[in-house]
């Protein structure tokens, strides 16, 4: 006997519903596959083209992804560079603070620390300012 029952439609996701979907299932597909294997250029462009995406759109998020790369790369290495000139201020003006008290009753140390601390400052500005110009080009 024919099944005669309707049949209720097929459901309909929205394109972030679709997406995270397909992003679960790679994950739960990848998971049984050997860890260490890194996924090729070649294996996401033949996942795309099985799903239907183009290999411009693949190329294209590549892309952008290497760009955030290394534009987080640039940043990491302009903090290291401000915390290094901060950690050489710190230890130069106390040992000069130090010679400057053995030294005798002039006291001259905050000349340097004072021009010094304005390099300093000006160079945390730049760093900083670079990070928000980052941060809103992300956005």
């Amino acid at each position: 006997m024919a099944d005669t029952r309707q049949r209720s439609a097929p459901p309909s996701f929205s394109q972030d519903e679709a997406a995270e979907i397909i992003r679960e299932a790679t994950t739960r597909a990848l998971a049984g596959k050997d860890v260490d294997r890194a996924l090729t250029r070649e294996d996401l462009l033949a996942m795309a083209r099985e799903m239907g995406v183009s290999e411009s759109a693949v190329e294209s998020v590549i892309a952008a992804r290497a760009g955030r790369d290394k534009a987080k790369r640039r940043m990491r290495r302009a903090y290291l560079g401000l915390v290094s000139h901060a950690t050489s201020y710190t230890i130069v003006i106390g040992g000069l603070t130090l010679i400057d008290l053995a030294s005798g009753p002039a006291w001259w140390v905050q000349y340097p620390a004072i021009g010094w601390g304005m390099g300093l400052a000006f160079h945390a500005m730049g760093t900083l300012s670079a990070a928000l110009r980052q941060a809103e080009k992300q956005r």
